[in-house]
């Protein structure tokens, strides 16, 4: 076998060694979207959760009386502060 020969079938052995790399990390990168994306959808879905309740507590905060608004504004306010930070969550930075 001459050097060229022999280089020829380095090359080769080394090029099906790296497809078979790349098809490992395809397969790979799949399941990485996969749970990205399971992972996104958990976060709106937990987003979906708090507006829910962010809107109940604002209903509840229009019908509070008078002495008591000071009480419930800090809830709320917390509520609107978890709210945020999910959405950043959600959006990215």
């Amino acid at each position: 076998m001459s050097a060229r020969q022999g280089f020829e079938q380095k090359m080769r052995a080394e090029l099906a060694q790296l497809k078979a790399e790349y098809e490992n990390l395809k397969t790979r990168a799949g399941r990485v979207e996969s749970e990205l994306e399971a992972e996104y959808l958990t976060l709106v879905e937990e987003l979906k959760i708090e507006l829910q309740e962010a809107e109940q507590k604002l209903e509840l905060f229009a019908e509070t009386h008078e002495d008591q608004w000071e009480e419930f504004k800090l809830d709320l306010e917390r509520s609107w502060e978890s709210l945020r930070s999910l959405i950043k969550a959600v959006t990215g930075p």
